[in-house]
């Protein structure tokens, strides 16, 4: 019975308990201050790098979801509407067909845009009134809606509904039940006005674009704006992943091509991704990135540095340890796993402390959004935060990089020599 009890027991390498020993032991000796500075650097150094990744892929994630919902992921649109106003384009249901039929596209719907001046009391603010029928995707309308309801577009009659942002309902000085009254001016025509009725209030935080669009039903801006026939403004394509897009957009244009060979009104008809329509957005988030990964790397370096002091200290005071080892006939592949397994015991201690700091600081700011930022610099009114599989990758990797890099620092157990070494005390 206590054969089979102990056959249970977990095996454990020699090399191991001897280097949980020791560091038990060293806790009241001059190598357990560098172990605690290393352990404290590490703790620092991971949190810093959490938090660094956390907020970089929270812009990205953000942003990118924004710029999906105000544009989707893929739009066709004039070519010319890339730097300038956008351009009509003729309602095809045949090119609807070839678009939703398209490898990777999860929807597609046309839209129409108008830009105006909105008015309510003394209070006046220019504003683009994006237009929208029953068959588009409103997930992610729906999704930042934060009172009211969207305009339903659905009805048989025209409801001259409006959806604003909680900024531009702010600016306007208006809440949900009340009227705002729009303006649109074209050239020498008369000016057209009407009002809207305000159904509801969204907000993402993307302030640049938030206090500037508003949702409605494409039949009011159709007639509000008077735009002619059957025209849009171009057609939204959401896909099924995000990191397809080019690939995707490369596939319309071909769709795009054969349907301008029978209607010139596709001539120059181009389905724009995101990053080509907003590449300093774009660029901008690539540098932070770039910012990022400096970052790490600057952490990962101050990390090992202490890390490798720290080993050397413990190397150095157990020479006499080392030199008994030696002489009963341990192998000094087998001693320097000690100390490997010691810097290992260091760094998980101190990356167990610097993810649980991390991961309070990224809830509270999930959760209450303590730090918020200037969206004129920053396009966001606040830090976003992100967590991922990334997190488990980060840990895994720093803690492989720390353990290779060790090896080094370890390498002075090869040339301890137990004859010299005996003398000291063990």
């Amino acid at each position: 019975m206590g054969r089979n009890a102990c056959a249970k027991q977990p095996m454990q390498s020699i090399e191991y308990l001897i280097a949980r020993r020791t560091a038990s032991s060293d806790s009241e000796s001059r190598t357990s201050v560098m172990s605690r500075i290393a352990t404290v650097t590490v703790a620092l150094g991971v949190a810093a790098m959490v938090l660094t990744l956390s907020v970089v892929y929270g812009f990205r994630e953000q942003i990118y979801a924004d710029l999906r919902g105000f544009g989707s992921d893929c739009r066709v649109i004039d070519v010319s509407s890339l730097s300038a106003v956008e351009k009509p384009l003729p309602l095809s249901e045949e090119l609807l067909g070839r678009i939703s039929s398209t490898e990777g596209v999860e929807w597609v719907a046309p839209y129409l845009t108008a830009e105006g001046m909105a008015k309510s009391g003394d209070n006046v603010l220019g504003l683009q009134i994006k237009g929208i029928g029953k068959e588009y995707n409103t997930a992610w309308w729906q999704s930042r809606l934060i009172e009211g309801s969207l305009p339903d577009v659905a009805s048989e009659q025209r409801t001259k509904q409006i959806a604003l942002s909680r900024t531009t309902a702010s600016l306007l000085d208006v809440e949900v039940g009340d009227r705002v009254e729009m303006l649109f001016v074209e050239g020498d025509e008369r000016p057209r006005r009407d009002a809207f009725k305000v159904v509801g209030l969204y907000h993402t935080g993307f302030e640049e674009l938030d206090r500037v669009v508003a949702l409605a039903d494409e039949r009011d801006v159709r007639r509000v704006a008077n735009i002619a026939g059957d025209n849009v403004s171009g057609y939204d394509v959401g896909i099924v992943r995000m990191e397809d897009a080019d690939k995707v957009a490369a596939l319309l244009d071909e769709e795009i091509f054969l349907e301008a060979q029978g209607n010139e009104g596709f001539i120059s008809t181009v389905a724009a991704p995101l990053a080509q329509r907003h590449p300093v957005v774009f660029d901008w988030m690539q540098a932070h990135t770039v910012i990022a990964r400096a970052v790490i790397i600057i952490m990962m370096v101050v990390l090992l540095f202490n890390m490798a002091a720290a080993m050397l200290i413990m190397v150095f005071d157990r020479i006499g340890m080392i030199g008994a080892l030696k002489a009963q006939g341990m192998r000094t592949a087998a001693i320097r796993r000690i100390f490997l397994y010691r810097a290992a015991l260091i760094f998980v201690r101190g990356a167990v402390w610097g993810n649980v700091v991390a991961g309070v600081l990224i809830f509270v700011q999930w959760r209450w959004q303590v730090v918020e930022l200037d969206p004129v610099g920053y396009m966001l009114s606040v830090l976003p935060v992100d967590v991922g599989w990334w997190w488990l990758g980060l840990n895994v990797l720093a803690l492989v990089v720390a353990v290779a890099v060790m090896l080094l620092p370890s390498m002075v157990v090869a040339r301890i020599r137990p004859e010299v070494t005996l003398r000291y005390k063990l």
